[in-house]
């Protein structure tokens, strides 16, 4: 198959040229080509673009070090190399240029419109009036990251402050008689006020946030919520708690009442409230009534076979919402719900996807899962594999995924899902429900929207998940007898089927039937191990995957445990490099 080089951002052709303006600082005789990098690798997130920026700022420096001091023939061997470096920074990013296009797509879709805090985009300039400082070339940086680590209260800036403000200082100190040690000197200064500038727009996000909780806990006065009761003692403290390493396996319905957090990705981890049975606790009984608590925790009728007839990677999690009470915990439980929602809709789109259609897709398999996926990666991995779905014949599962229509985000699956990925990017960053009212109506209505996408995605109890266990031959026709799990419901124990088929499979490999014996081999985007953390056996899809050391990261549906698998990282390598 023949890699797709063309741009797919589905936004068009003029999103994409705007978005490509700084290409012009590399046209500048190499001496600014460090601040087009500087500005994708802060705009991507792309550590590795900021260190380009680095080195395309040396012809500047060395530049500016030498030409008092030396002859004319070698300020021009320096202008030369400059030019040379100018070429260079050309070409590199037209390379980069598609790379940064689909990481930018990729975050614009998490984040949506969405700014970095709560206070709109104009305060957020305002508030970022302070990196200004840092684009006199190393004269005021350390001011400006002064102000923010006062503003913001982070002893961490306050230092890299010092640092800027010691390059100034020794530069202010050398002498001014043109030495070569004072243009070393000055060399030196511009060097720290380059970095200070890309510092500071790495920073900048950060920066928001904190200034957003501080201003905000001057206003307020009064408590977000009322004095917690005996019941929620335990809780107020904020300090996660690992996971015991090793632990009896309990049932969703037991998870209800004492939800493991260790589930949830570290950016939303909360350790909740503990809630113990009634009779054995010195607190007393828990309530009786979550209703009392203002959430609804009861799903709609037409939910109410989950548990017994879904998929187990979205039956578990689902499951675990029936007994929570707390408004806060259950609101945390539900956002990891909604990521074993996308996980497992774009694994499985993945793994029917036939192998030469991943170019027509156009995904460059390398770019979801750096640095781990997020939520809108995995809507825009369904809504690629949709799109190629829709000149499918004949496969159910196909049009059923296409049907769902994930990129509309004006009514349907589409709008619901968009608008839970909004809740939990806003959650990510500070900008969650505080108050206890807030959550209470945060979680109601992500359960509202949660219902309505578990109904749509109903069509996968047609199409059973099983796990091979063991295979043998039959003597008589020479078919293979397969004995599987049927990995329906929320378990913990799970139909075992005798299955008459035309070929061996794998033993532990989970395949997904689509009906007049046609299966899918879900590997390696969903595959079930004995986790090391609690001795069990769960589903892992994939979260992140570093193609350089070879290492994919697998993280569980049931309870977010994590697991390091080279073989997966391999065999993804090898589907990468036929795309």
């Amino acid at each position: 198959m023949q890699r797709s080089d063309g741009i797919s951002t589905s936004r068009g052709k003029k999103w994409e040229w705007r978005h490509s303006l700084w290409l012009l600082w590399t046209f500048t005789l190499g001496f600014f080509s460090w601040l087009a990098f500087a500005y994708i690798g802060t705009r991507a997130r792309r550590p590795k673009w900021l260190l380009w920026a680095v080195f395309y700022s040396a012809p500047l420096i060395f530049f500016v070090v030498i030409a008092a001091n030396v002859s004319q023939k070698w300020v021009d061997a320096t202008l030369s190399v400059n030019a040379l470096l100018s070429i260079v920074s050309i070409v590199h990013a037209f390379l980069v240029r598609k790379e940064y296009l689909l990481r930018l797509d990729l975050i614009k879709r998490e984040t949506g419109n969405v700014s970095v805090t709560s206070k709109g985009k104009g305060w957020e300039w305002l508030h970022s009036l302070w990196i200004l400082w840092t684009l006199t070339l190393g004269l005021f940086g350390w001011l400006a990251f002064f102000y923010i680590a006062f503003r913001a209260r982070r002893a961490r800036w306050l230092v890299w402050g010092m640092l800027y403000l010691a390059a100034f200082l020794t530069f202010a100190a050398a002498p001014a008689n043109g030495s070569t040690g004072g243009q070393i000197v000055f060399g030196i200064m511009v060097v720290a006020g380059i970095i200070s500038v890309v510092h500071a727009f790495a920073v900048r996000d950060d920066y928001l946030i904190r200034l957003e909780r501080r201003m905000d806990e001057g206003v307020e006065v009064e408590p977000h919520e009322p004095l917690p009761t005996p019941e929620k003692t335990e809780s107020m403290s904020d300090t996660p708690k690992e996971f015991p390493s090793q632990a009896p396996r309990a049932t969703p319905s037991q998870e209800a009442a004492e939800p493991t957090m260790s589930a949830m990705p570290s950016s939303i981890r909360k350790e909740p409230d503990r809630v113990p049975s009634e009779g054995t606790s010195p607190l007393g009984p828990k309530p009786s009534k979550p209703a009392d608590r203002g959430i609804s925790v009861e799903p709609s009728s037409a939910l109410a076979g989950v548990a017994d007839t879904y998929p187990l990677p979205i039956a578990y999690s689902w499951s675990l919402l029936k007994g929570l009470w707390d408004p806060r915990d259950r609101y945390i439980e539900q956002l990891r719900h909604v990521e074993n929602m996308l996980a497992f809709l774009g694994s499985v789109s993945l793994a029917i996807l036939s192998e030469e259609d991943f170019a027509r897709t156009q995904l460059d398999l390398r770019l979801p899962w750096q640095g781990g996926i997020s939520f809108g990666a995995w809507k825009l991995i369904v809504q690629r594999c949709a799109k190629v779905f829709q000149t499918y014949k004949n496969h159910p599962l196909a049009s059923d995924i296409s049907r769902l229509r994930i990129g509309s985000e004006k009514k349907g699956f589409g709008a619901d899902i968009a608008a839970l990925i909004n809740a939990r990017n806003n959650f990510h960053h500070g900008r969650g429900p505080v108050m206890q009212e807030d959550v209470v109506a945060a979680s109601n209505d992500a359960q509202e929207k949660m219902e309505r996408c578990m109904e749509a995605l109903a069509f996968f109890t047609q199409y059973p998940v099983r796990l091979v266990q063991d295979f043998d031959v039959d003597r008589r026709n020479g078919d293979f007898i397969l004995k599987c799990l049927r990995l329906e419901g929320d378990g913990p124990g799970f139909l075992q089927e005798k299955v008459s088929f035309a070929k061996a499979l794998p033993r532990g490999d989970l395949v997904l039937d689509l009906g007049d014996e046609n299966w899918t081999q879900l590997y390696p985007f969903i595959v079930a191990s004995n986790c090391h953390h609690c001795r069990y056996r769960e589903t892992y899809f994939i979260d992140r995957w570093n193609d350089r050391k070879g290492t994919a990261e697998m993280k569980s549906f049931e309870r977010g445990h994590t697991e390091e698998m080279k073989d997966i990282a391999s065999t993804l390598a090898a589907l990468a490099e036929t795309q």
